[in-house]
This record gives C-alpha cells, structure tokens and sequence, in this order.
C-alpha cells in the first residue's frame, strides 16, 4: 500500500520483507520461470519495485554517459568542419590573392628605370625604421664654432641602416644655409669608417673631387674616402611623376642628402597641411600648402621625405617661367624677365606656385601663349583684390626705396605685372613678374655681444650680407675685442653693435600667426612684445628710433615676431666662442586696409644666463638693392 510519503513507504516495505525474498528483480523472475518449490513458490509474493534513488541514480549515469557521447561527437563534428573551412578558406584566399596580385598595377605604370632602382634598390643597403642616435665617433676634428662647417663638438651621429655587414652612419652639423650638413660614413665589422663622397647615382659629377666633399682640415686622419659607394634609394631620379595626368617634380640639380626632415607643429596646422603623394619605397613625395590669411592664397611645394629622414625639396614648373618665347595679345613684356609664386620674405620662398582657390573662369581673360604654347590669363576686373595688393606692395616695396621709380597701376596691368594659368588639375595658379615684384630685404639687423669677460669674438653670418657696419668680409666676418658691457672695437674704432643688411641664405619662415593693430597702436605694442621677448629698454629703443618710420603705411598693421630658432634657419650667426645666451627677433610686418583674422602669437622671453647676444631686425616693405 503507497501513501504520499513516497521513500519513507518504500523504505518501510524493504525493512519488513521476509530474508528469503529475492534480492533484485531478476532473482524473483527466475524462481516464477523455473518453478521454484517452497514457500516461495507456494505462495508467491509480489515483485516489488527497484528503490526510486536507485532508479534516479541509473538514469543519470544513462544521461551523463549520452551527454558525453553528444560532446564527443560535437567535439568531431567541430573538427571536421573546421579543418574543412580552413582548408577551403586558404584555398581560397590563396586564389583571391593570386587574382589580386594579377589585377593589382602601379597607378603611375612607372617603366623608367632610374624611378624603378630608387623604389627596388639594387645596391644593397637596407634601411632602419627611423635613424638611431649614437655617441659621438669622431670622425671630425675639432674646428672653431665660428666655422661654417662644423666640427665634432657640434656634430651629432645616427645610425640609420647597413650594407652588407656593414653599418651606415649618419652626421647632422650645422650649416651655412641654416640648413643641417648630413653626410653618410661606413663602418665595417673590423672598425674602418669610409666617407661615403658620392651616395648618389644620379648626380653627374665633373670630377671625382666633387660631391658631398668635407674639407680636410674637418674630416679626422683615419677616416677613408670613397666614391665608388652609392645608394639606389637615395638617387633622387631627375624627374617623378605626381599625377596621372603628366605632372612632374624636378630634382635639385646640385648634390644633396637634404637636411632633417621636421613636421609642422601642431599649433600650425590650421595653416599649414602636408599630404603624402606617392609611396617610392622607403621614400614618398609629399605636398606642403600653407594659406595666406592676408591674401587666401595658397603657397605649394613638394619635396621628398628619404629613408635618413631628410627632405630634399623638389622644384615644381606647371607653366614656364621664362618669359623668353611667350606670344601675348597685347601689352609689353620684357622677355628677359621671368615669373615667380606670389611670395615675399628675404631668403629662399617656401613656394614653388600660388594657388587661388577663389577664381572663377569667368573673371578671367586670356591674354597670350607660353614658350610652350600653354595658355596664360589676366584679371578682367582691374580692382580686383589680388590685383590691387600685388600692385601696393609693388608700389610701396620701390616708391619707399628713394631711388627707383615705380610704373603706374594702369601700366602695371599692362605689362602683366600678375599672370594667371589653369593647371591640368582644374586649378587656378597666380604669379607675378619678378621686375614687378616687392624685393624686400632683411633690413638693419643689429647684434649686441655681452661677454662675461672682454675678450676676442668671431662673428659670421648664413647670408648674403650687403651692407654692414662695421665692414663685413664674407670670408672671416666680423672679429671684436668686445667688453662686458657690450662694447665693442673693431679695426680700432668703438661700436656698441653690429649692424648687417642682406637676404639669408636660408628658407623665409611661414607667417601662421601674428597680432593685428590699427596703425596709430603699432608703435605701443611693438615696444610691448619686445619687452615680453626679453629685450632691454636700449634695445628696444634702438629697435623703435629704426623702425617707426618703415612700417606698412595702412589703417592696420600685422606683427608678427619670428624666433631665435627660425631665424637660426634664415641667417644662422656663427660666433666663437659660443655664447650661453642667444634671443634674436625678427619683425615681419604688413600694411592692411581692414583687420584679418589670423592666429594669436604667444611670445615668450629667454633668461640671460653667460655670454649672451642679443640680435633684432626687420623685413623692409622697400625694395633695399
């Protein structure tokens, strides 16, 4: 009999059960089979069920053991199917890589083989991912820091790749453009360096003695020599496409490593975008742009970015720039003359063209042919705004200079003072005749040498200097007994300063930022900054007694205030012996008719700590030369 108590009966029932009764089910299902005798048999007992725990426990052992079957045949099933997968995958990617590898073309189709060595070297040498600075070799002597070419105090080692078991070993000295000397050495496993003359092998030498020469009086005795040495990765090949529609970039037609390659800082690249062009192995071709807030428009270049990290800028020549040959509608044009980018500055312009973004076809004309029968044009609109400033700063760059007379506006336009040209790319380019052009200079940059004891000073300067006072010889520059406080003789007369007029031999730095003022609060603020810059009260009293009646004559006027570090690149001073302390300022100003948006200069001052000089100057808004 069962009752709700499930196991408590069936435990019961087990416990009153006779000690004959069968002990499991196949036990009583043989004694009824076979006829057993007895008791038993007499009076036969019903078969009672297996225990409820018992059952439970068989069942899970059947589940565990079929789940375990099922894992195990997943488990195969699994394998099975990926084992296919990747097989047939691989396949697959096998053949689709094959199919891309047929289908895949140089979108430049490039056949020539100088462009083809400079991707694929075929000279042997391989190339870090960015060059290694190591310690000093000593490669170089020591020279005098007034030198042009630095010696091994100021020259720093990287080592930037191999060939063979040999390693590649780069210097970085200062130079006299404000540019970096670089020169490559090898080093062999045995510990002979050789000067590596000419890494190039599209250069085309007069003779062997030129190249990437070091003068002997700068190269250390056990430094070898070679000129059989070249790198198929760093032969600039003389021309590289850019485009799919036949533009091109010209190589520098001097030998040449470039120098360190920097990218622009982050503070400008509002103004100022680089874009990478083509990938030629470890190099690439890339496009500088930089916008003019004064005008809109924009100066571009190329230059090529080499597995030493050095740039190496790369002349751009859409149109030609010699007039010689051109064949205009009306007007007169000196064919001597040339075109140039729409730049100003006093040393090397940054750009190879001026873009215009704002041109529209129907505001122009056209109004003759190149030498090579391309098509150039001219504002319709005579008030035009480009047109009109290339034409102040014309008038004002040689009305201002006392000596040379400009034309008038309506003659400008007449002898195409500004010409325009369409690319292939749809793009408007703007230049200017290089005659009718502002020719600024670097105007009255002066020096202030402070030793902390009077003694002998050297000083040289990266440009072309055309006036100085005292004279300046190009060849050993400027030699001083100069005391603390700031006095100086030279050639038996007393100076207090310096003074240097000419263009550097270096790049013009890119305006990014300034300050804009009316007219009548230039003279405040310029008295302001220089304080801010760290400038004494004599010397900024010098600076103003100079320039307050050479700046722009506009309603407004852009300051903008160039550092010691670019003017290093502009027009480095070579001093011996070195000095602790250098705070150079450079003012590049322009006239405006109304206020322009640009970004807000911070200037900061440096402490004077040893010997220390002090350099301020300016650009002349006049023609100087």
């Amino acid at each position: 009999m069962e009752d709700k108590n499930g196991d408590k009966n069936e435990t019961r029932d087990q416990i009153e059960q006779p000690s004959q009764t069968p002990t499991n089910e196949s036990e009583a299902f043989s004694a009824e089979a076979t006829g057993t005798t007895g008791s038993l048999a007499e009076k036969p007992q019903p078969v009672q069920p297996p225990s409820a725990h018992k059952l439970k426990s068989k069942k899970r052992k059947v589940v565990l053991i079929l789940l375990a079957i099922l894992v195990i045949v997943t488990l195969i099933v699994a394998g099975l199917w990926y084992f296919i997968y990747r097989t047939t995958s691989s396949t697959a990617s096998r053949k689709a890589a094959s199919t891309s590898k047929k289908t895949v073309t140089d979108p430049f189709n490039e056949k020539d083989p100088q462009v083809l060595k400079f991707i694929n070297p075929t000279t042997g040498e391989t190339w870090l991912d960015k060059p290694v600075k190591i310690a000093k070799q000593g490669y170089l002597k020591n020279v005098s820091e007034s030198d042009y070419d630095a010696g091994e105090s100021t020259t720093d080692y990287y080592e930037v790749g191999a060939r063979g078991k040999n390693k590649i070993i780069m210097t970085i000295s200062p130079g006299v453009a404000g540019r970096e000397n670089t020169f490559l050495y090898e080093k062999s496993e045995a510990g002979v360096v050789t000067y590596v003359n000419h890494p190039s092998n599209t250069t085309v030498y007069k003779d062997s003695s030129q190249g990437q020469s070091i003068s002997p009086q700068y190269s250390a005795d056990n430094i070898k020599s070679s000129n059989d040495i070249h790198y198929d990765s760093l032969s600039v090949p003389s021309q590289l496409k850019i485009d799919q529609k036949g533009s091109v970039v010209i190589a520098p037609d001097y030998d040449t490593l470039g120098y360190l390659y920097s990218a622009p800082k982050s503070s400008d690249k509002n103004n100022i975008k680089e874009t990478l062009v083509r990938q030629l192995g470890k190099s690439a071709i890339y496009k500088h742009e930089s916008t003019s807030s004064e005008t809109g428009l924009t100066s571009v270049s190329y230059f090529i970015k080499t597995p030493i990290n050095t740039q190496i800028d790369m002349g751009y020549e859409p149109l030609d720039l010699s007039l010689e040959g051109y064949k205009w509608e009306s007007g007169v044009v000196d064919p001597t003359d040339s075109l140039k980018a729409v730049t100003h500055g006093c040393g090397l312009p940054m750009a190879s063209v001026t873009r215009s973004d704002s041109i529209s076809a129907s505001g122009v004309k056209a109004v003759g042919k190149s030498a090579k029968g391309l098509t150039v044009y001219e504002f319709v609109d005579t008030n035009d705004p480009l047109l009109k400033k290339a034409y102040d700063e014309y008038y004002q760059s040689y009305n201002d200079s006392g000596y040379l007379q400009p034309v008038s506006k309506s003659e400008f336009i007449n002898q195409h003072g500004v010409v325009l040209f369409k690319d292939v790319n749809n793009r408007w380019l703007v230049y200017v005749r290089t005659n009718l052009a502002p020719s600024g200079g670097c105007a009255k940059p002066v020096v202030y040498l402070y030793p902390q004891k009077t003694e002998v000073v050297t000083v040289k300067v990266g440009a072309h200097v055309k006036i100085s006072d005292p004279f300046y010889d190009p060849k050993t520059g400027w030699t001083a007994l100069v005391h603390p406080n700031g006095q100086l003789v030279v050639g038996g007369s007393t100076y207090d300063s310096l003074f240097w007029e000419g263009p550097g031999y270096g790049r013009y730095p890119e305006v990014t930022e300034g300050t804009v003022v009316k007219k009548g609060d230039a003279i405040p603020t310029i008295k302001s900054q220089l304080a801010q810059m760290g400038l004494t009260k004599k010397e900024t009293s010098d600076f103003v007694a100079y320039w307050q009646d050479k700046l722009p004559n506009k309603p407004y006027i852009r300051l903008t205030w160039f550092n010691t570090q670019q003017m290093n690149q502009l027009a480095p001073l070579y001093i011996s012996p070195k000095p602790d302390t250098m705070i150079r300022v450079f003012l590049d100003s322009a006239g405006l008719d109304k206020p322009i948006g640009i970004q807000k200069q911070t200037l900061k001052s440096v402490p004077r700590k040893g010997f220390t000089v002090v350099e301020w100057g300016g650009l002349s808004v006049k023609k100087l030369y």
